[in-house]
């Protein structure tokens, strides 16, 4: 097959995930792959600079090849996607006309989602949505209800809305999305990544100034609004005894606030911020931790978005403390060894009785057992490859 994928983040910049995984492990089968990015924080010199189509090594395979899109716009800030929001159905029509996919697969809403959707529609390309969030509520903007209405176009008219966990399908359906015409697959994950870093966890302690004994509490993401490392942060400051530590690995729009709020009660020796890490060192880092935890506020977002954070913790065969959510929840079900609270403030002490536990190597041996049989790369890949073919076929 000829795929196409979409997305309005920068393909060569933004953390690895699935909207890297699933092309990349398509295109080592042998289909070839496009992808059409937008140009995230990229500046008018540097966009100047970039080319419209060209060849790029993979991110997770880099003996893989990829066509990659820049659709042409001021720069990748705000104004760049207000830019590209208003003008990327001709560039969409242009890279379809060229690029003569079989079918379209869409991470992106509103930045070039619904757009893309609309040229497939006329014409006759199979279009895809693959649905990991609930996107008019991820960041706090003047413009959410248009977001909104641009994912519900996109739920009601897509040929397919693939959902990445079951909480995730039932928010699609109730945004309007067809039950005949929306399915579950699971985003994959190269487990032998993570079964890696042992040996660099060492250097990594040594780095951040973390003595070899202490016991280490791991966050790695996004600082997203809704994180809840607020609260995780003032409990691990209340309450933390001598021999704990804090690490968080990522950065985002909550990152001046949280390094103020360290800085106020001269906590920087025992809060540690890593800033974003290379899919190479992250393996490492999360096996210098003890626990890793994902404190995310309960809400309609979080809710219905599967924190990928939570199976790569699973994967390096870490504990993890969550808040509970129904992504988590519905995917491994209650009888998994994670550990559920209520509240963003009940993680850490939930993480300190952990650390009083003499089961800290077995609940991580389980975990990642559990994900291991959830989340096989080959099995996910091969789930979504079988569903592009289906819509190939169909529309053959």
């Amino acid at each position: 097959m000829k795929i196409l994928f979409l997305h309005e983040v920068n393909y060569l910049t933004k953390p690895i995930f699935e909207m890297h995984e699933f092309p990349e492990y398509l295109a080592a089968l042998g289909h070839e792959v496009g992808f059409v990015q937008f140009p995230e924080g990229l500046s008018k010199s540097e966009l100047a600079n970039t080319p419209f189509k060209q060849e790029i090594a993979g991110r997770v395979f880099t003996d893989v090849r990829l066509t990659l899109y820049t659709p042409k716009t001021l720069s990748g800030s705000l104004l760049g996607r207000l830019m590209t929001a208003l003008g990327f159905k001709s560039q969409f029509r242009k890279i379809l006309q060229e690029y003569k996919p079989d079918v379209v697969v869409s991470f992106a809403v509103p930045t070039s989602g619904w757009q893309a959707l609309s040229v497939a529609k006329k014409s006759g390309v199979p279009f895809v949505f693959r649905s990991l969030d609930v996107s008019h509520k991820i960041r706090r903007s003047i413009f959410s209800p248009l977001v909104a209405m641009a994912e519900r176009f996109i739920y009601r008219n897509a040929d397919w809305v693939s959902a990445n966990n079951p909480a995730m399908l039932k928010y699609c359906i109730g945004m309007g999305a067809l039950q005949d015409r929306s399915s579950v697959e699971l985003p994959p994950l190269d487990l032998s990544h993570f079964d890696t870093g042992l040996l660099e966890s060492d250097a990594l302690r040594e780095r951040y100034k973390i003595p070899m004994d202490a016991r280490v509490t791991l966050y790695m993401g996004s600082f997203f609004y809704f994180s809840g490392l607020p609260e995780l942060i003032h409990s691990f400051i209340d309450t933390r005894k001598v021999d704990e530590y804090l690490v968080l690995v990522g950065g985002g729009e909550q990152e001046k606030q949280l390094r103020k709020q360290v800085a106020t009660l001269s906590m920087e020796d025992f809060v540690k911020f890593t800033g974003f890490v290379s899919f190479e060192e992250l393996p490492g880092h999360l096996r210098m931790a003890n626990v890793a935890v994902n404190p995310m506020h309960v809400s309609t977002v979080s809710n219905a978005a599967f924190p990928n954070k939570v199976i790569q913790y699973m994967a390096a065969g870490l504990p993890v403390v969550s808040t509970r959510l129904d992504g988590l929840v519905q995917t491994f079900g209650h009888d998994s060894q994670l550990r559920y609270v209520d509240k963003s403030s009940e993680v850490y002490p939930a993480v300190q009785e952990l650390f009083s536990s003499k089961s800290l190597a077995v609940i991580g041996k389980a975990n990642q057992a559990d994900v291991e049989a959830k989340f096989s790369s080959v099995a996910a890949v091969r789930a979504m490859e079988a569903r592009l073919e289906l819509l190939v076929g169909a529309k053959l």
